[in-house]
Order: structure tokens, then sequence, then C-alpha cells
């Protein structure tokens, strides 16, 4: 099963040239399907780069195989959590960019320390593809400014 998860992940990070470059980093495959399938939905959206925790993360941009616009992030994750993640890119040197906690966490200080880490937004995971398409489109428009202007098709 998490062969056939891993292939339709792959699947659904699609390329279109001119679209907004995404980060995705989550540890848990059904989540970053369901995640990686709505970011494809969007229009704006041009690649999806998903990191299973924060070191895999960290360590895509800061060697340059990345240069996301945009970047939705887990808390809990192994090896180095969202919190620990946000504080080190806001503290990189390089271009800076929106980051989104994606959560199921539901407590108001993981909002709190997400925010004053650095996150722009902090967004409860739903549970189906249309309020994952709607949710992230939402985080996608409010927070990142090249989304108004969609790739033409």
């Amino acid at each position: 099963m998490p062969r056939a998860t891993s292939a339709a992940l792959a699947a659904a990070t699609s390329v279109q040239p001119g679209g907004l470059v995404i980060l995705v980093v989550e540890d848990d495959e059904a989540d970053a399907y369901l995640i990686c399938r709505a970011l494809t939905a969007h229009p704006a959206v041009g690649r999806v780069v998903r990191a299973v925790d924060g070191v895999e993360a960290l360590e895509k941009v800061e060697r340059g195989e990345l240069a996301p616009d945009l970047a939705f992030i887990d808390l809990q994750m192994p090896r180095k959590g969202g919190l620990s993640l946000l504080t080190d890119l806001g503290e990189r040197a390089g271009r800076p960019f929106p980051m989104v906690v994606l959560t199921s966490s539901t407590a108001a200080v993981d909002a709190v320390r997400s925010r004053l880490s650095g996150a722009l937004r902090v967004v409860s995971k739903p549970e189906t593809v249309e309020a994952m398409e709607a949710v992230l489109a939402s985080a996608i428009d409010a927070v990142c400014p090249r989304a108004a202007v969609v790739p033409a098709g």
C-alpha cells in the first residue's frame, strides 16, 4: 500500500511552468497525498515538492534544490518538527517565503507558537479533498501575492 500511495503522490506533483512552487512538509503519507492532490488542483500552483520532515525540508532549501514561493508545514514530525523548522527557515539568509502551518492540532498554544515562530497562518487539516482544496486555496490567496497571477494555460 505505501508504494501505491507514493506512486500516486509522485503523479500528483506535476509541473506547470510559471506556476507557484509549493513546499509541503508532512510526514504522514495519507495527509501528504491529500494535500498534494488538493494543491495541484489550484490553477496558480505549478510544482509541489514534499519533504517528510523538517530536516529534509531545510536541506532541500539550503542546498538550493528548491526555492519555494510558499511552504505548508506540519507541526508534529520526526527529527525536526514544524516549530523548529519555522524558526530555522526564518533565520536563514536567502530569499524569504511565506510559511503556513497545516496541522491536526486544535490547541491554541500551538497556533500562538506557530505565529511567533514565523507562520503567517495556522490552518486545521480538513478530512476531504474538497475541503482541503478550499482551505489551501484560501491560504494561498491570502499569503502569496503571485497566486493572483494565474499562468496562461
